[in-house]
Protein backbone atom coordinates (compact mmCIF):
# COMPACT_ATOMS: atom_id res chain seq x y z
CA UNK A 1 0.00 0.00 0.00
CA UNK A 2 1.20 3.10 -0.68
CA UNK A 3 1.12 5.81 2.03
CA UNK A 4 -2.03 7.69 2.38
CA UNK A 5 -2.39 11.61 1.41
CA UNK A 6 -4.70 13.68 2.64
CA UNK A 7 -8.12 14.44 -0.13
CA UNK A 8 -5.61 12.15 -2.82
CA UNK A 9 -6.92 9.57 -4.36
CA UNK A 10 -4.51 6.68 -5.11
CA UNK A 11 -5.93 4.18 -7.74
CA UNK A 12 -3.06 1.78 -6.64
CA UNK A 13 -4.22 1.53 -3.09
CA UNK A 14 -8.18 1.44 -4.56
CA UNK A 15 -7.11 -1.52 -6.26
CA UNK A 16 -5.52 -3.14 -3.45
CA UNK A 17 -9.00 -2.71 -1.24
CA UNK A 18 -10.89 -3.63 -3.77
CA UNK A 19 -9.14 -6.90 -3.97
CA UNK A 20 -9.35 -7.37 -0.20
CA UNK A 21 -13.30 -6.59 -0.51
CA UNK A 22 -13.39 -8.83 -3.06
CA UNK A 23 -11.50 -11.50 -0.84
CA UNK A 24 -14.03 -11.03 2.02
CA UNK A 25 -16.79 -12.81 -0.03
CA UNK A 26 -14.54 -15.79 0.09
CA UNK A 27 -16.25 -17.74 3.50
CA UNK A 28 -13.43 -20.68 3.43
CA UNK A 29 -10.44 -18.01 3.66
CA UNK A 30 -12.39 -15.97 6.48
CA UNK A 31 -12.52 -19.57 8.76
CA UNK A 32 -8.75 -20.05 8.41
CA UNK A 33 -5.53 -18.22 8.41
CA UNK A 34 -3.51 -17.47 5.38
CA UNK A 35 -1.33 -19.83 3.85
CA UNK A 36 1.24 -17.26 3.30
CA UNK A 37 3.58 -16.86 6.10
CA UNK A 38 3.60 -13.14 5.37
CA UNK A 39 0.01 -12.67 5.45
CA UNK A 40 -1.85 -12.84 8.81
CA UNK A 41 -5.43 -13.45 7.89
CA UNK A 42 -8.40 -13.51 10.99
CA UNK A 43 -12.26 -14.19 10.04
CA UNK A 44 -14.84 -12.21 12.27
CA UNK A 45 -18.83 -13.39 11.39
CA UNK A 46 -22.13 -12.78 12.86
CA UNK A 47 -24.42 -15.63 11.70
CA UNK A 48 -27.36 -13.60 13.41
CA UNK A 49 -27.17 -10.93 10.87
CA UNK A 50 -24.87 -12.29 8.15
CA UNK A 51 -22.08 -9.76 8.46
CA UNK A 52 -18.67 -11.16 7.81
CA UNK A 53 -15.46 -9.22 8.46
CA UNK A 54 -11.34 -10.33 6.83
CA UNK A 55 -8.87 -8.80 8.67
CA UNK A 56 -5.47 -9.03 7.06
CA UNK A 57 -2.26 -7.65 8.28
CA UNK A 58 0.67 -7.36 6.03
CA UNK A 59 3.80 -5.72 7.08
CA UNK A 60 2.88 -2.15 8.57
CA UNK A 61 -0.47 -2.29 7.15
CA UNK A 62 -3.73 -3.83 8.52
CA UNK A 63 -7.01 -3.87 6.71
CA UNK A 64 -9.96 -4.80 7.67
CA UNK A 65 -12.58 -5.42 5.02
CA UNK A 66 -16.57 -5.78 5.13
CA UNK A 67 -18.33 -8.44 3.09
CA UNK A 68 -21.04 -7.38 0.99
CA UNK A 69 -24.19 -9.28 1.09
CA UNK A 70 -24.53 -12.56 -0.22
CA UNK A 71 -28.03 -11.72 -1.57
CA UNK A 72 -27.95 -9.00 -3.15
CA UNK A 73 -30.90 -10.01 -5.28
CA UNK A 74 -33.84 -10.90 -1.58
CA UNK A 75 -31.94 -7.05 -0.58
CA UNK A 76 -32.86 -4.98 -3.58
CA UNK A 77 -36.12 -6.43 -3.45
CA UNK A 78 -37.18 -6.45 0.66
CA UNK A 79 -34.94 -3.01 0.88
CA UNK A 80 -36.23 -1.98 4.68
CA UNK A 81 -35.11 1.77 4.95
CA UNK A 82 -36.42 2.34 8.49
CA UNK A 83 -33.72 4.47 10.52
CA UNK A 84 -32.80 4.54 14.20
CA UNK A 85 -31.61 7.21 15.58
CA UNK A 86 -27.98 7.23 17.25
CA UNK A 87 -27.42 10.17 18.99
CA UNK A 88 -27.82 13.33 16.40
CA UNK A 89 -27.71 10.73 13.80
CA UNK A 90 -29.68 8.70 12.14
CA UNK A 91 -28.67 5.23 10.31
CA UNK A 92 -29.86 2.51 8.35
CA UNK A 93 -31.07 0.60 10.63
CA UNK A 94 -30.30 -2.76 8.87
CA UNK A 95 -26.41 -1.44 8.08
CA UNK A 96 -25.96 -0.34 11.81
CA UNK A 97 -27.12 -3.47 13.61
CA UNK A 98 -25.01 -5.42 11.20
CA UNK A 99 -22.08 -3.12 12.18
CA UNK A 100 -22.87 -3.50 15.92
CA UNK A 101 -23.07 -7.37 15.83
CA UNK A 102 -19.58 -7.85 14.78
CA UNK A 103 -17.90 -5.13 16.68
CA UNK A 104 -17.12 -6.05 20.39
CA UNK A 105 -15.08 -9.63 18.06
CA UNK A 106 -13.80 -6.60 15.61
CA UNK A 107 -12.34 -4.57 18.72
CA UNK A 108 -10.82 -7.62 20.37
CA UNK A 109 -9.07 -8.95 17.37
CA UNK A 110 -7.66 -5.52 16.39
CA UNK A 111 -6.44 -4.57 20.29
CA UNK A 112 -5.68 -1.05 19.63
CA UNK A 113 -3.96 -1.76 16.14
CA UNK A 114 -0.44 -0.23 17.77
CA UNK A 115 1.93 0.20 14.79
CA UNK A 116 0.10 -0.30 12.00
CA UNK A 117 -1.38 1.58 8.71
CA UNK A 118 -4.96 1.04 9.62
CA UNK A 119 -6.98 0.71 6.52
CA UNK A 120 -11.36 0.28 6.16
CA UNK A 121 -12.84 -1.19 3.06
CA UNK A 122 -15.75 -2.48 1.36
CA UNK A 123 -18.08 -3.47 -1.39
CA UNK A 124 -21.63 -2.85 -1.87
CA UNK A 125 -23.20 -2.96 1.88
CA UNK A 126 -19.91 -4.33 3.16
CA UNK A 127 -18.80 -0.46 2.21
CA UNK A 128 -21.89 1.03 4.27
CA UNK A 129 -20.28 -1.44 7.06
CA UNK A 130 -16.92 0.24 6.44
CA UNK A 131 -17.55 3.51 6.60
CA UNK A 132 -20.14 2.72 10.03
CA UNK A 133 -17.20 1.01 11.54
CA UNK A 134 -14.78 3.45 10.41
CA UNK A 135 -16.76 6.21 12.23
CA UNK A 136 -17.56 4.38 15.36
CA UNK A 137 -13.47 3.69 15.59
CA UNK A 138 -12.32 7.32 15.09
CA UNK A 139 -14.33 7.61 17.56
CA UNK A 140 -12.41 5.06 19.94
CA UNK A 141 -9.26 6.18 19.08
CA UNK A 142 -7.98 4.51 16.29
CA UNK A 143 -6.59 6.41 13.31
CA UNK A 144 -7.94 5.38 9.80
CA UNK A 145 -4.85 5.87 7.09
CA UNK A 146 -7.91 5.31 4.49
CA UNK A 147 -11.54 4.43 3.99
CA UNK A 148 -12.50 3.16 0.31
CA UNK A 149 -15.69 1.80 -0.54
CA UNK A 150 -16.53 0.35 -3.79
CA UNK A 151 -20.36 0.67 -4.80
CA UNK A 152 -21.64 1.58 -1.38
CA UNK A 153 -25.43 2.37 -0.85
CA UNK A 154 -26.23 5.41 1.17
CA UNK A 155 -25.60 4.57 5.19
CA UNK A 156 -27.43 7.60 6.89
CA UNK A 157 -29.08 10.94 6.98
CA UNK A 158 -27.46 14.39 6.41
CA UNK A 159 -26.46 14.86 9.96
CA UNK A 160 -24.47 11.17 9.57
CA UNK A 161 -22.85 12.76 6.50
CA UNK A 162 -21.66 15.91 8.24
CA UNK A 163 -20.43 14.44 11.29
CA UNK A 164 -18.66 11.76 9.37
CA UNK A 165 -17.09 14.54 6.78
CA UNK A 166 -15.72 16.37 9.55
CA UNK A 167 -13.73 13.72 10.66
CA UNK A 168 -13.13 11.23 8.08
CA UNK A 169 -13.92 13.19 4.57
CA UNK A 170 -10.40 13.26 3.63
CA UNK A 171 -9.33 9.93 3.80
CA UNK A 172 -12.48 8.08 2.84
CA UNK A 173 -13.02 7.68 -1.57
CA UNK A 174 -16.06 6.52 -2.30
CA UNK A 175 -15.78 4.82 -5.77
CA UNK A 176 -19.12 4.39 -7.85
CA UNK A 177 -19.86 3.68 -12.07
CA UNK A 178 -23.00 5.05 -13.64
CA UNK A 179 -24.07 1.56 -14.75
CA UNK A 180 -24.31 0.60 -10.77
CA UNK A 181 -27.88 1.00 -9.20
CA UNK A 182 -26.94 0.60 -5.70
CA UNK A 183 -24.83 3.49 -4.64
CA UNK A 184 -28.32 5.17 -5.81
CA UNK A 185 -30.37 3.80 -2.97
CA UNK A 186 -31.64 3.77 -0.57
CA UNK A 187 -33.28 7.23 -2.32
CA UNK A 188 -32.50 10.66 -1.90
CA UNK A 189 -36.69 10.91 -1.23
CA UNK A 190 -35.80 8.86 1.98
CA UNK A 191 -33.43 11.72 2.96
CA UNK A 192 -30.26 9.35 3.10
CA UNK A 193 -27.30 10.86 2.36
CA UNK A 194 -23.68 9.76 0.54
CA UNK A 195 -20.60 10.90 2.48
CA UNK A 196 -16.60 10.92 1.78
CA UNK A 197 -15.27 11.89 -1.57
CA UNK A 198 -16.80 10.37 -4.12
CA UNK A 199 -15.08 8.96 -7.31
CA UNK A 200 -17.14 8.64 -10.44
CA UNK A 201 -16.29 6.36 -13.22
CA UNK A 202 -18.41 7.21 -16.33
CA UNK A 203 -18.78 3.47 -17.41
CA UNK A 204 -17.30 0.20 -15.72
CA UNK A 205 -14.80 0.21 -18.29
CA UNK A 206 -11.40 1.43 -16.93
CA UNK A 207 -10.92 5.68 -17.47
CA UNK A 208 -9.62 8.46 -15.51
CA UNK A 209 -12.70 9.38 -12.65
CA UNK A 210 -14.07 12.29 -11.87
CA UNK A 211 -13.80 13.12 -8.15
CA UNK A 212 -16.47 15.00 -6.08
CA UNK A 213 -18.50 16.43 -9.26
CA UNK A 214 -20.67 19.20 -9.39
CA UNK A 215 -24.48 17.94 -8.37
CA UNK A 216 -25.41 19.05 -12.28
CA UNK A 217 -22.79 17.15 -13.88
CA UNK A 218 -24.55 13.96 -12.58
CA UNK A 219 -28.09 14.36 -14.16
CA UNK A 220 -27.63 13.16 -17.60
CA UNK A 221 -25.98 9.79 -15.76
CA UNK A 222 -28.72 9.67 -13.24
CA UNK A 223 -31.19 9.82 -15.90
CA UNK A 224 -29.94 7.41 -17.98
CA UNK A 225 -29.31 4.97 -14.97
CA UNK A 226 -33.27 5.89 -14.08
CA UNK A 227 -33.97 5.06 -17.81
CA UNK A 228 -32.19 1.79 -17.68
CA UNK A 229 -34.24 0.26 -14.38
CA UNK A 230 -37.19 1.59 -15.63
CA UNK A 231 -37.01 -0.23 -18.73
CA UNK A 232 -35.37 -3.83 -17.16
CA UNK A 233 -35.89 -3.41 -13.60
CA UNK A 234 -32.95 -3.50 -10.83
CA UNK A 235 -32.71 -7.22 -10.17
CA UNK A 236 -31.91 -7.63 -14.33
CA UNK A 237 -28.67 -4.65 -13.69
CA UNK A 238 -27.20 -6.65 -10.85
CA UNK A 239 -24.21 -7.67 -12.76
CA UNK A 240 -23.16 -4.13 -13.29
CA UNK A 241 -23.11 -3.94 -9.42
CA UNK A 242 -20.57 -7.09 -9.81
CA UNK A 243 -17.20 -6.38 -7.43
CA UNK A 244 -15.18 -8.07 -10.65
CA UNK A 245 -16.48 -4.43 -12.23
CA UNK A 246 -15.09 -2.26 -9.88
CA UNK A 247 -11.58 -3.94 -9.79
CA UNK A 248 -10.82 -3.61 -13.81
CA UNK A 249 -11.43 0.16 -13.22
CA UNK A 250 -8.08 0.40 -11.14
CA UNK A 251 -4.74 -0.07 -12.76
CA UNK A 252 -2.83 -3.71 -11.96
CA UNK A 253 0.51 -1.57 -11.16
CA UNK A 254 2.40 0.00 -8.49
CA UNK A 255 2.75 3.30 -10.77
CA UNK A 256 0.25 5.35 -8.98
CA UNK A 257 -1.44 8.22 -10.70
CA UNK A 258 -2.96 10.35 -7.88
CA UNK A 259 -5.89 12.21 -7.99
CA UNK A 260 -5.50 14.97 -5.84
CA UNK A 261 -8.66 17.12 -4.32
CA UNK A 262 -8.76 19.89 -1.71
Amino acid sequence: MNSPKPNTFDPVNARELCAASAEAYNTALTADHSADTKVEQTGIWSDATDTHVLITRRDDDLTVAFRGTADLRNWLTDLDCEFIRVGNCRFHRGFYEAMKAVEPDLSAALGEAYGARLWVTGHSLGGALAMLWALWAVRNGYQIAGVYTFGQPRAGDAAFSQIYDCKLKPWTWRSIHAEDIVPRVPWLLGHYRHAGHEVFYASSTPEWPVVDRPFWTRLPSEARGLARELCQGKLALLADHHVSRYLALFPDSRESNCVPHS
